[in-house]
């Protein structure tokens, strides 16, 4: 049994995702050090923990000399939170690309990033458009161990409201009972499911390029 230990880095850990996945590598003995970038801090207290307070602009300056194994990305915004289109590209995009891309220079060897199940760079859909070319941009920067899970429906408890999926999660029971077979993909799941899984899959990485879908990543979780 393997007895290395890894290093790694955690955007958007305050998110629904992220904040569970944090929990999740504090807890884990295969991690030395786990380090939380955030714009305003992270109420937890962990020796392994090193909180990175940073945002777009000053993230490069921040990491440049840091060095993981892992990198998870959980960021993502909303309409609500960020309105302009140019600003929403840039946190859901170009953030998770600028440091993905450092990362890679410091000898990170694995990412995980979490997009959307219907993601296409060719969508006329924005958010979709948006989240297909993350996953397209991210994948050309040949990371050596690449992992993209695209859940369904979250299911969860957010810091922040979101007034639409708080309505969809209503009915979500009732329709994950009819979706089934080849429409079993569509159906939600809990978000502890996915941070579970993105662990799981660091741990026990192989070299390439690898898309998780709903029901994929419930059997891994």
């Amino acid at each position: 049994m393997s007895t290395k230990k890894y290093n790694a880095l955690v955007l958007g850990a305050n998110g629904l995702v992220g904040s569970q996945l944090l929990d999740l590598l504090l807890k884990n003995d295969k991690y030395n050090t786990v380090y939380a970038v955030s714009r305003k801090g992270i109420d937890r207290d962990n020796p392994k923990l090193v909180q990175i307070i940073a945002d777009f602009e000053t993230i490069g300056e921040k990491i440049t000399s840091i060095e993981v194994d892992h990198l998870f990305s959980c960021l993502g915004s909303t309409k609500n939170k960020t309105p302009d289109n140019a600003a929403y590209y840039q946190i859901d995009h170009g953030y998770p690309i600028k440091v993905a891309a450092i990362l890679k220079k410091n000898g990170c060897q694995f990412v995980a990033i979490v997009s959307s199940m219907l993601a296409n760079p060719d969508s006329k859909n924005f958010y979709l458009r948006l989240k297909g070319e993350t996953e397209r941009d991210l994948i050309a920067e040949a990371i050596e161990s690449t992992n993209i899970f695209r859940p369904s429906l979250l299911k969860g408890n957010r810091s922040e409201s979101r007034f639409f999926e708080k309505i969809a999660s209503i009915f979500s029971s009732l329709m994950d009972m009819l979706l089934i077979g080849r429409f079993k993909s569509l159906q939600s799941i809990d978000s502890a499911k996915v941070a579970s899984a993105m662990v799981h899959i660091a741990t026990f990485s192989s070299k390439g390029v690898y898309i998780y879908k709903t029901e994929e990543i419930k059997k891994i979780a």
